[in-house]
């Protein structure tokens, strides 16, 4: 038995190390996050003739940016550095109102992006005509009010109880409406749409290449469509890889001392996909399009030698 003893707390101290070096990596990546996020704005300013889709690059920056001071720096940088905000209910509940509702915003930013992309390759006269910047910003901010009063809800559920912000209400009520918002709302519906123009972004890439146009707005939607591609890639890859990690989380053991250990690692993993896939869109974005990166160039030179 002491044996057995010696294992399982040998177990549980590498669980909590483990856990440690992610909250500390998700820290360091959500400051990384917001450094691109910064440059991904910025480089926005220099990509061609400002449209809405400018406008939307600008706003998924801002909101990706949110969600991950939200996640990496206040969620995992204060559990590594044993920094508790949420001493407070009225703050417990509007921490977990704006993780969810920042992430949201973010996630349905990026599907306007791609359908503005869709149209203004598919219907580029009506694209000129009706898709104006001022229009754009005003979806934004519809987008942004939906976002956080689907995430509403989630201000039931959580409160202080022995000094922790936890869920403090109906545990199954809480799951029906979590699996609803982040497999359906979150991350399911973001997922199906992206998903389904991607489709039309490869066929137009390929279509592209063999026509070869050197006509400037066909380089512009060239480079954009290449960009979305490629960012469509990460947030498919990071929305399913969160969503498995989700399933996992809920349907394991949470008895012995060892399971709650490790239900708490997998809670802090979690984060980590989401802290990814709302940190590197502007790499994503410098390494696929060919004006993206002249735009970065003409930022850069703009702030240093300005």
């Amino acid at each position: 038995m002491r044996n057995i003893s010696a294992l399982e707390e040998n177990e549980i101290a590498r669980l909590e190390m483990i856990r440690a070096y992610t909250c500390l990596f998700g820290f360091i990546l959500g400051i990384l996050g917001i450094f691109f996020n910064i440059l991904s704005y910025k480089t926005a300013n220099f990509l061609g003739k400002y449209n809405s889709s400018i406008v939307f690059i600008k706003m998924l920056a801002v909101w990706d940016c949110l969600a991950v001071t939200q996640d990496g720096i206040v969620n995992l940088g204060g559990k590594y550095f044993g920094v508790i905000v949420t001493k407070f209910a009225v703050v417990c509940k509007a921490y977990h109102f704006h993780s969810w509702g920042s992430s949201c915003a973010a996630n349905f930013h990026l599907v306007a992006l791609v359908i503005d992309r869709f149209i203004a390759i598919k219907f580029p006269v009506w694209y000129r005509l009706k898709c104006k910047p001022q229009y754009a910003y005003i979806t934004s901010f519809i987008i942004v009010i939906l976002s956080y009063m689907v995430t509403s809800l989630t201000m039931y559920f959580y409160s202080i109880q022995n000094g922790s912000c936890v869920m403090t209400e109906d545990e199954v009520l809480f799951e029906l409406y979590l699996n609803f918002f982040s497999y359906v709302i979150y991350s399911g519906l973001p997922f199906i749409l992206i998903f389904v123009f991607n489709f039309y972004f490869i066929y137009y890439l390929s279509s592209m290449r063999k026509l070869k146009s050197n006509s400037e707005r066909d380089f512009q939607n060239h480079c954009l469509a290449l960009m979305l591609t490629t960012v469509s890639i990460s947030f498919l890859t990071f929305t399913l890889s969160c969503s498995v990690m989700h399933i996992w989380f809920f349907n394991s053991r949470k008895v012995t001392h060892k399971d709650l250990v490790m239900a708490d690692l997998l809670e802090v993993g979690l984060e980590v996909p989401a802290i990814f896939n709302s940190s590197l869109n502007f790499i994503f974005f410098y390494l696929s399009g060919k004006g993206y990166r002249i735009a970065a160039a003409k930022m850069l030179s703009t702030l240093l030698f300005k």
